[in-house]
């Protein structure tokens, strides 16, 4: 009988190292990238929700990092223009919690 429990025990614990390497071997790296890190949206305070969620569809949707670049100066001429219409100038750009510190973005 203790030779049947011993080789119970073995095969238990031989299973449970089977099944949790896959999960030993994830946490070891990084940890996985569950959600893309978004970046501070030029004039993001000037922009509704969907504006922001289009914008950021859009910057998703670009295949190489030149289309990215061309996307964001488009995207930052039309801010810059929007906030001429309202009276503010490109202070009112610098994202708002960087505004409250005093400091700057670009």
């Amino acid at each position: 009988m203790q030779k049947i429990t011993e080789v119970f025990w073995g095969i238990l614990v031989i299973m449970l190292l089977v099944v949790s390497a896959p999960l030993r071997a994830q946490g070891a790296g990084e940890p996985p990238q569950a959600a893309e890190q978004r970046e501070l949206i030029y004039c993001a305070d000037l922009m509704t929700h969907e504006e922001r969620e289009a914008y950021r569809a859009s910057m998703r949707a670009a295949r190489t990092p030149e289309e990215k670049v061309a996307l964001r100066q488009a995207h930052q001429q039309e801010m810059r223009a929007r906030a001429r219409q309202r009276g503010g100038d490109a202070e009112q750009c610098i994202p708002l919690r960087l505004r409250q510190r005093g400091g700057r973005s670009q």
